[in-house]
This record gives C-alpha cells, sequence and structure tokens, in this order.
C-alpha cells in the first residue's frame, strides 16, 4: 500500500481507480459500466486486505461525484468505516496514534459526506486532441 498521508485519497490504488474511473466515464461510459469493468479488472487489489478498502472508497467517492453512488457500495464503504477495519489495517502497518486518530476523523467526514446529496453531477470532459507536425513513428534528435 503506497500512502502518503492520512486523507482518504492520499495513497496509490485510491488515485489510480480515481483515475481510471474518470477515464473510461469521460470517454461515454455510464457509471454501471465502469463501476463493472473496474471490479472485473480489479480482483486482486479487492482481494488484497491492505488495499481493498482503498478500491472501495475510490469507487464510492466517484460514483458520488457522478451522483450515482450505488447503495451496494455505500453499505460496503460504511461497514469497513463503522467496523473500523480501516483503522486495523493502519495499525498493522504500524501508523501512530496522532495518524490513527488523524484517518478515523478523515473517515468519518467522507462517510458523513456520502451520505449527503451532491448538489450537480460532475460533467464529462471530453480529450483534446491536437494536430502534430510529427507522424506516428517518427523519431526525434536533438544536440544537447
Amino acid at each position: 500500500m503506497g500512502t502518503w498521508g492520512t486523507a482518504i485519497s492520499s495513497n496509490d490504488t485510491f488515485a489510480d481507480i480515481y483515475d481510471e474511473f474518470f477515464d473510461l466515464y469521460n470517454e461515454g461510459n455510464s457509471v454501471q459500466q465502469v463501476t463493472d469493468k473496474l471490479i472485473n479488472e480489479n480482483q486482486e487489489t479487492i482481494n488484497d486486505l491492505t488495499d481493498s478498502n482503498n478500491f472501495w472508497f475510490a469507487l464510492a467517492k466517484a460514483q458520488w461525484e457522478c451522483k450515482e453512488l450505488d447503495r451496494k457500495i455505500f453499505e460496503k464503504v460504511e461497514n469497513i468505516i463503522l467496523s473500523g477495519k480501516d483503522l486495523e489495517i493502519w495499525k498493522e502497518c504500524d501508523a501512530s496514534s496522532s495518524e490513527l486518530k488523524k484517518r478515523e476523523k478523515v473517515l468519518n467526514e467522507f462517510l458523513t459526506k456520502l451520505n449527503s446529496e451532491k448538489t450537480k453531477a460532475r460533467t464529462r470532459k471530453k480529450k483534446k486532441l491536437y494536430n502534430s507536425i510529427f507522424e506516428k513513428g517518427d523519431c526525434l534528435t536533438y544536440r544537447m
């Protein structure tokens, strides 16, 4: 688990899943299609006890931002937070007591956020493609 802070989004797994979700979403896929694809393709992460919570947190946040938070995903995240499973993993990874307190606060705020109604769904962003003076396969050299 590559973690750099106590925030929900401060780890590699969350960042990867969250970014992939919106890459697929911006391509025109429905939230359900994206969710199914991510779940099917990330079974190894889901089955890894140290990373699985981050996967579900990323998926829940992304769905919430699209105003399509699946009830089952929400219940899974709620169970992880209320049962203390995430904090147990942090303890096993030798987190300090101050980090555990911060993480607990962040988790409770995240659950509160997921329980609230987002005012506006996230809009899809179209990729901007630019014309290039180069062709596929061109090699570039330059003098330093």
